[in-house]
């Protein structure tokens, strides 16, 4: 979970009058675990769940704190004053969307830039996946003039002097020599890259990679743009409100910024969204039965605003800032909160019965830990995944996949079929790390199937790849021949094509004549494709399948 340090004099002025004990006791139940707690040096570390980006910085945690003791209770309105500021866009390939807002009069210190700044890089990596899907970019206003331009130029057209540093550097300087540069080079892999202008054209920033110097934020500042550029439009956006609410707590004023162009509108947009609750739905879930007006007054210590009230449901408005809300049921997870864990009373099932373990948990346990013998380091994605990224990326001609109807981004419009494409993701991430590079994942995938009730199947697979600078066939083939040792099955390896790998350096794996998997070196076009500079060699198997050959 992500770490946050901070101030406890200044968290307890920003809830109100409270003492630490009352902090300590509330924080808990509210998603914030004490990992470090030192009163009389006034500092502690907050470990926060990943779901609550809000919480990621102090002023977020004091809100939902003043919200839960009932101190300040309810929706908080926050006002947006009209746009003074104009972003203009034109099409930007590798990252198409930005959204931007304006604080006005905030009061800076040292202290209250580093929370700025540490959250700042909170979002990133959480919500912004290490600034591949959000990157933040934080200025002083009063140092450029608008309108601000959003475009891509080529990578030695333009030099301005980077955060940080004294000298300019072009663009293709700052990829190669900078430390961000280096370090999010493979984000900007294009000979065209993102950059922002003001009407002058001053550089404000080159996202993701690094701002100009010329726009640093000191304790001087009293007016901060922001600008938010990414691959997915409600990403940026919840960034922006989750950042500009948190500084409403300071005191400072949010001010609209107009966007032209691909993104067109004001942002940000901080009208509360509207959710309808059914109250026997929240009472049949928790297990307790209270009515909706009790559910009023606990829903309004988790700060939201509740409205509508009639028969048996009533309507939220969800605050702006809590983006991790995407159905009933995360609302209902709230009153639970706010109703108490230790208050609903455990009852046993109606129905007992006598558990054991899976055997395909078994298996795959066994199969984990003969992976992490052979030296090889698990990884966990996502099963939802890009359908471009099981298909056109690893050249696999496939069609029938279950598919996202009205997918929230690209990147997750699918249910992956194949473990290996996520592999070379991962590899790609981690080319700055030490090589050899042994990574594998045991988890389901999803195939269509009209004889099943639900029109699919899930199927257990387990994938393992391997990357250096003389990566082959031989690698590959000696873990297969363990791992088929380790459970003592009879195999062979039988010559086959696929445009995923080189020709004549791939195959099936066939036990008693059943092809239970596959293995390659990859393509040079596949590796091309995730950026991935040493060879790399996978194999992949169907676990369902190998199970019948187990003794």
């Amino acid at each position: 979970m992500p770490l946050v340090e901070i101030d406890l004099a200044d968290l307890r002025r920003l809830i109100g009058s409270v003492n630490y004990d009352q902090i300590k006791e509330a924080m808990p139940l509210n998603k914030m675990e004490i990992d470090e707690w030192f009163e009389d040096k006034g500092k502690a570390k907050i470990e926060v769940t990943h779901d609550r980006i809000d919480l990621l910085s102090i002023e977020g945690m004091a809100r939902q704190l003043r919200a839960w003791l009932g101190i300040t209770t309810g929706l908080i309105k926050y006002p947006v004053l009209e746009p003074k500021i104009e972003m203009r866009t034109k099409s930007v390939a590798l990252r198409p969307y930005i959204v931007c807002g304006v604080i006005r009069d905030i009061t800076l210190d040292d202290y209250t830039l580093r929370c700025l700044m540490q959250f700042q890089e909170a979002i990133d990596f959480t919500l912004g996946r290490d600034r591949k899907k959000v990157a933040i970019g934080i200025h002083d206003l009063n140092k450029v003039e608008q309108p601000f331009y959003y475009k891509e130029v080529g990578l030695d057209e333009v030099a301005f002097v980077p955060l940080g540093f004294k000298k300019e550097m072009t663009i293709r300087e700052i990829i190669a020599k900078h430390p961000k540069g280096m370090q999010y080079a493979h984000l900007v892999n294009a000979e065209k890259v993102p950059i922002i202008v003001d009407k002058n054209n001053n550089v404000l920033s080159f996202p993701p990679i690094i701002n100009g110097e010329l726009t640093k934020v000191t304790e001087e500042t009293k007016d901060l743009f922001f600008e938010i550029t990414g691959t997915d439009m409600k990403s940026i956006s919840d960034a922006l409100n989750i950042i500009t609410t948190s500084l409403y707590e300071r005191g400072a004023k949010i001010e609209g910024v107009k966007i032209k162009g691909k993104v067109k509108g004001v942002f940000p947009d901080l009208e509360p969204r509207q959710l309808r609750i059914n109250v026997s739905m929240a009472n049949s879930v928790l297990g307790i039965n209270i009515s909706a007006s009790e559910m009023k007054v606990l829903l309004e210590r988790m700060g939201y605003g509740v409205v509508n009230i009639g028969k048996g449901r009533f309507d939220v408005l969800i605050p702006p800032y809590r983006t991790d809300i995407l159905h009933p049921i995360d609302v209902i997870e709230d009153i639970a909160i706010a109703y108490g864990y230790n208050d609903i009373k455990p009852e046993l099932p109606k129905l007992p019965t006598i558990g054991k373990e899976d055997e395909r948990e078994r298996v795959t346990n066994i199969i984990r830990m003969s992976m992490v013998g052979l030296g090889f380091q698990e990884v966990l994605n996502f099963t939802l995944t890009s359908k471009e990224k099981q298909t056109d990326f690893v050249k696999i001609k496939d069609k029938d996949f279950v598919e996202i109807k009205n997918p929230v981004s690209k990147e997750y419009n699918v249910c992956r079929k194949y473990i290996f494409p996520l592999l070379l993701d991962v590899l790609s991430s981690n080319k700055h790390r030490r090589f050899p590079q042994k990574i594998f994942e045991i988890g389901d995938c999803v195939f269509l199937d009209n004889s099943a009730d639900v029109r699919t199947r899930n199927v257990r697979k387990m994938a393992a790849a391997i990357s250096y600078s003389s990566a082959g066939l031989a690698d590959i083939l000696s873990v297969i021949n363990a791992f088929m040792n380790a459970f003592d099955i009879k195999y062979e390896l039988k010559p086959a094509h696929s445009e995923s790998f080189i020709k004549g350096r791939c195959g099936d794996i066939i036990v008693e004549k059943e092809n239970i998997g596959y293995f390659g070196e990859l393509h040079p076009a596949v590796l091309n494709t995730f950026d991935l500079e040493k060879p790399v060699v996978v194999f992949e198997i169907d676990v369902e399948k190998l199970m019948r050959y187990l003794r």
